[in-house]
């Protein structure tokens, strides 16, 4: 496998992207259903624009929310210094932040938030698929390493916050508290299926 000429790799350099996946972070690559090298899954994503890459849920997961309020919610991290915060905008609908494997089921209750994926089960679709980008990636700008992670949690009260002022909602403390509580009774894992954030009917190997 070849070594990044620079770094952070860019968007247009698609195999100095999926080697990031591979090499850095340590995902597997999956177009449709069959797990790829790096240089397949490039070769394929140049040959087919269509064509979708994604990796399982199993290294984090993935909390799908609004594009407005996800939005909102990054820069609410920014502010509290819990960044970064790897942030994929999907389809300019939706936007996915990824956090530490396990943590994200006491999310997955409160307003706004569409779905929680992870396990192995869970598929996120990937940039440079068609309509998927990077707000924040998951790798550090400055070297070859991964972010580290924030843990659920911590995101809960920027998330409600950005639901208030784009959804209306009046949350308080106690009721964000509660919704947490029952959320974490109970694993993430399962909590939406799949399609949530792998749309069904996606490209094939």
């Amino acid at each position: 496998m070849r070594t990044v000429a620079s770094w952070p790799p860019v968007a247009r350099d698609t195999l100095a992207v999926v080697e990031a996946y591979t090499r850095v972070l340590g995902w597997p690559l999956l177009v449709g259903t069959t797990f790829v090298p790096p240089d397949r899954a490039a070769a394929e994503l140049t040959a087919l624009p269509d064509i979708l890459l994604s990796t399982p849920c199993s290294a984090f997961d993935a909390v799908k929310v609004s594009h407005a309020v996800g939005m909102e919610a990054m820069v609410l991290f920014g502010r509290r210094d819990l960044g970064p915060v790897p942030c994929l905008v999907a389809r300019r609908d939706h936007v996915i932040l990824l956090v530490q494997a396990g943590t994200g089921g006491p999310l997955s209750e409160l307003e706004g938030v569409v779905s929680v994926e992870a396990g192995p089960g869970g598929r996120l679709v990937l940039p440079p698929s068609s309509g998927h980008q990077w707000d924040t990636p998951p790798w550090a700008i400055t070297s070859e390493k991964p972010c580290r992670l924030p843990e659920g949690r911590a995101l809960a009260e920027s998330l409600v916050d950005a639901q208030r002022l784009f959804g209306g909602i009046a949350t308080s403390p106690r009721q964000e508290d509660s919704a947490i509580g029952r959320a974490s009774a109970h694993s993430c894992r399962g909590t939406a299926p799949p399609s949530a954030i792998h749309p069904a009917g996606s490209g094939s190997s």
